[in-house]
C-alpha cells in the first residue's frame, strides 16, 4: 500500500533519532537524490531497500542494501542477481539484468499495481486466481493481450 506522502531525508533522520529500532526503509518513490542523502545523513548502516523497479540498479549503485520489487514474484534468481552482481562491483552484469528485466518492470504498471502483476502470476501458475480487493478488479481482455505479449518477450510463455 502507498501512502503517497513525501518523507524527506531529515524526517527520516529525526524519526531514526528518536527511533533506535528503525534500521532502514523500503524506499518506492522516483527520487533517487533521498538515497544518497539518507546515506549521507544516516550513513551506510541505514538499510534502503528499492521499492520501485526501475530505480533497482542505481539505487544498489548508490548503496541500497536489496530489492523488494514486485518483478521478484515472477523471476526471483534474475532480480536476486541483479542485486548480487551489482553490490559486488559486476556493474556490467547488474547493467545487463537492468535491461534485461526492464520491460517485465513497465508492465507492472501498465494499469493499477498489482492488476498485471497478478495476472502475469496467474498466466504462470503462480496464483491460481487474480482476486483483489475493492476497488479493483481483474485484469480486461485487452491487458491480458499486452501482458502475454510481455511474457512471451520474456522466454516465461
Amino acid at each position: 500500500m502507498r501512502a503517497a506522502v513525501s518523507v524527506t531525508a531529515d524526517t527520516v533522520a529525526r524519526i531514526a533519532e528518536g527511533a533506535p529500532n528503525l534500521v532502514g526503509i523500503k524506499h518506492a518513490v522516483n527520487d533517487l537524490a533521498l538515497v544518497s542523502e539518507l546515506i549521507v545523513k544516516l550513513g551506510n548502516e541505514f538499510r534502503i531497500h528499492v521499492g520501485l523497479e526501475e530505480l533497482s540498479f542505481p539505487m544498489v549503485c548508490l548503496g541500497a542494501h536489496g530489492l523488494m520489487n514486485a518483478v521478484g514474484n515472477v523471476l526471483p534468481g534474475k532480480v536476486a542477481e541483479l542485486y548480487s552482481a551489482t553490490a559486488k562491483g559486476d556493474l556490467a552484469r547488474g547493467k545487463a539484468l537492468h535491461y534485461e528485466l526492464y520491460e517485465l518492470n513497465n508492465a507492472i504498471f501498465f494499469d493499477t499495481n498489482p492488476i498485471p502483476m497478478k495476472y502475469m502470476m496467474k498466466r504462470l501458475g503462480i496464483l491460481p486466481n487474480e482476486l483483489h480487493r475493492l476497488p479493483m478488479v481483474p485484469s480486461t481482455p485487452e491487458l491480458r493481450a499486452k501482458l502475454d505479449g510481455v511474457l512471451s518477450r520474456a522466454g516465461l510463455i
